[in-house]
């Protein structure tokens, strides 16, 4: 009889114990990870846990695990391990991370609660996966802060031990509900859960290349799952990651969106320009054919091989150059007759040197919703290349600036340059200078030592001066170690009659280059001028034996001179 109620009191105590765990627990279990943050050089940072919230390999765990990490990996209940292969969104405020290891295989997953959850709720926390006794904690919902309209801020009702970082907490129904937080105090008698679903709602968007807290981790960041935002995450990311993930990118882009055209076209693009001319004609293929709006990609496909040709050191593909680059925008414009394709076209005849049918159809979109500036300068230049007369170029040019109105913004600087540089070959200086005077005013912060140096030399043909002295300093400021820009300071100087100083000015350009003959030509007029005539005329001497004829001619005349003066006396 003793031994049979020892039996059923041993029976009725094991039965009380595994009473403790829900029966869902063994299934939810699988679904906890140890987490492993490493260093670039593979180095471990941090381990802590976290678990799966999807199939697919998506998982939770706490923002300071992740940060400063430039890799990560996790072991499963199995002993299985994968690599985190991408970072799906993250919050430095409520210290939660959501992210996806790389999986071939349907992971262990918690079922998120759809319920917000209720005030002194019986709860279930999970043990974290290297505990030992793989008990769950009894816990009560103390309190909930709703924040963002829909999501709980969790306040348990019991002191739970640190290592429980990152622990789910459950409902009756074996639904996850939230994620234990760390504590702002460890002697807080209370312990706080951030709500799992809104870590589920943790996404990447077309801006997340600049966001903050994705950048504190050197993992790679998920594409985002609109297509829109995804373009726009690719461009901002184009020069802000290395070729292979860029280039990995764009292979998810394109298994994201695999009905679009765009996914091809851009991958075609890195392609190119990583010379897998093949690979990138295969996706040049399929972009025609999914594409909805066929002229569209066809302008693309010009576009890319445009570019392609125009860069230094290509050697043509098959028949990629742009020959075939203008019959796939003639098969745009075909399609749809839209201005834009013209452009293009104009452009692609500019490249083949066809500068009169190119002129023709740049100056076609004049009655267009394209006409702009820049539709005269282009034809403007197809002019000067074709060798029309420069009067015709200064026509366009003057139609170029008159798209513009006073006072000139800075979007006018371009074609003012244009003209300016026109009327300085027509020497009409005046001109000019007032067209670079409102381009150095539009330019201000971005005008070089080149641009003074050029009003300079109109404003010399003008007799200004003064503005001429102030330009030509201006450009030794920004280039102190150019000597054109000394010994034109020379002329200046001695154009106002101050011989002394332009003497100082050409030695200066003298010792930035001692093979400038001109240098030694000025210096000696300037000497001679002074009265230094043995020195001026070993000036012209040096300039003379560096291949000067001007100055060889000067000498000439200064030794008859002299030899004159002598015989008279």
């Amino acid at each position: 009889m003793k031994k049979t109620i020892f039996i059923l009191a041993a029976l009725l105590a094991t039965g009380c114990l595994h009473a403790q765990n829900p029966k869902w627990f063994k299934k939810a279990a699988k679904a906890q990870i140890t987490v492993m943050t490493l260093d670039g050089q593979g180095q471990m940072l941090q381990s802590g846990s976290g678990f799966f919230i999807g199939e697919d390999g998506t998982a939770l765990a706490d923002f300071e695990l992740f940060k400063r990490a430039q890799k990560a990996k996790v072991v499963c209940a199995d002993g299985k391990e994968y690599e985190v292969d991408a970072i799906l969104g993250a919050s430095s405020l409520y210290d939660i991370v959501k992210f996806r290891v790389k999986t071939e295989k349907k992971t262990p997953a918690l079922n998120i609660s759809g319920r917000l959850g209720v005030k002194k709720e019986h709860v279930y926390v999970l043990p974290y996966p290297t505990k030992e006794d793989q008990t769950c904690l009894n816990d009560t919902l103390f309190d909930i802060q709703k924040f963002e309209e829909e999501y709980g801020y969790y306040t348990l009702g019991r002191q739970i031990d640190g290592k429980y970082l990152n622990s789910p907490v459950m409902d009756e129904e074996g639904e996850v509900l939230g994620m234990i937080q760390r504590k702002a105090e460890s002697a807080e008698a209370t312990s706080y859960a951030i709500s799992v679903a809104y870590g589920n709602s943790l996404a990447t968007d077309g801006l997340s290349a600049g966001n903050d807290d994705l950048n504190a981790i050197g993992i790679r960041k998920a594409l985002p799952t609109e297509e829109s935002d995804a373009r726009t995450f690719l461009f901002m990311m184009a020069a802000r990651c290395d070729s292979s993930t860029y280039g990995r990118y764009l292979d998810e882009y394109a298994a994201l969106f695999p009905e679009s055209s765009d996914a091809y076209t851009q991958r075609a693009d890195f392609y190119m320009a990583h010379g897998n001319y093949a690979a990138a004609e295969g996706d040049l293929e399929k972009a025609l054919d999914v594409a909805e709006k066929k002229d569209e990609t066809y302008y693309t496909l010009s576009k890319l091989l445009y570019e392609l040709n125009l860069r230094p050191g290509y050697q043509p593909y098959k028949d990629w150059d742009f020959q075939k680059s203008l019959a796939f925008v003639r098969e745009a414009y075909a399609l749809n007759p839209l201005p834009l394709y013209v452009q293009q076209e104009a452009n692609v005849l500019y490249a083949l040197k066809d500068y009169e049918q190119a002129c023709e159809k740049f100056l076609s979109l004049k009655e267009t919703n394209m006409r702009s500036a820049d539709i005269f300068r282009y034809a403007a230049q197809c002019k000067r290349m074709a060798g029309a007369d420069t009067l015709q170029v200064l026509a366009l040019q003057d139609s170029a600036v008159a798209c513009f109105t006073k006072p000139y913004m800075k979007d006018a600087a371009p074609a003012l340059l244009d003209r300016a540089g026109t009327l300085l070959s027509l020497k009409r200086y005046r001109e000019a200078v007032l067209d670079l005077n409102e381009y150095g005013h539009l330019m201000s912060d971005q005008v070089n030592a080149h641009f003074y140096y050029q009003r300079e030399q109109a404003e010399m043909q003008c007799r200004m001066f003064q503005q001429a002295m102030d330009d030509i300093d201006r450009a030794i400021r920004m280039a102190p170690d150019e000597p054109l820009y000394h010994a034109e300071r020379a002329v200046v100087l001695y154009r106002i009659g101050e011989p002394e100083e332009a003497i100082k000015a050409a030695r200066r350009a003298t010792e930035l280059d001692p093979g400038y003959a001109e240098a030694y030509r000025l210096m000696g007029i300037c000497q001679l001028a002074v009265k230094q005539r043995e020195e001026g005329q070993a000036s012209l001497r040096k300039a003379a034996e560096l291949g000067d004829e001007t100055a060889k001619n000067l000498l000439a005349e200064e030794e008859n001179t002299q030899t004159s003066a002598s015989g008279s006396e």
